[in-house]
């Protein structure tokens, strides 16, 4: 979903739609993403992202903000050997993934278990023009990084976005135990 605003997206299945099963960029906000069941995507299960900081990107669109994530079950396989060979797969890699200055977003009562990176991620995507995607690729796998906020109360507030009640392994050390 890009600049898409109060969508429900709710029980579906995705499964291998190569990098990533849900993006929810740009501007979206005050979307609800619940009861879908998402495997095998290569990079993240869903991410909510805003465009890199300071890009025309986000002046143009805003970031994303308000969306609930719940009650979804995502088993994210992880890059293939190819795709880590070449530098194609992002540093921020799992199953949920916030990234940049996004704010406000709600992720509860989600079954996540990420092979590659973790299952609850907050990240910024980090710029790195020699990269084939333009940005740090994995490994290593780069978590708790952020430093920009659109809102929600800071970075020392998490931007406002709340993680609770998620069944997962592997989390950010940034993110509240589960």
């Amino acid at each position: 979903m890009f600049n898409s605003n109060t969508n429900t997206i709710s029980n579906n299945t995705a499964d291998y739609p190569f990098a990533f099963n849900l993006l929810i960029t740009d501007g979206s906000s005050f979307n609800t993403v619940s009861n879908n069941v998402f495997g095998t995507a290569d990079f993240a299960g869903i991410v909510v992202a805003d465009p890199l900081p300071g890009t025309f990107t986000l002046n143009l669109y805003g970031p994303a903000h308000h969306n609930v994530i719940q009650g979804n079950v995502d088993h994210s396989d992880g890059p293939t050997g190819t795709e880590r060979h070449n530098g194609t797969t992002p540093a921020f890699s799992g199953g949920v993934v916030i990234l940049n200055g996004t704010y406000n977003n709600v992720i509860k009562n989600n079954q996540l278990y990420a092979s590659g990176g973790g299952d609850l991620v907050w990240a910024q995507a980090v710029p790195d023009p020699n990269s084939p995607n333009g940005v740090s690729s994995y490994p290593p796998l780069i978590q708790c990084n952020v430093t920009v906020s659109e809102g929600g109360g800071g970075i020392a507030n998490h931007n406002g976005n709340v993680w609770s009640g998620n069944t997962v392994k592997t989390i950010g050390s940034c993110i509240t135990q589960q």
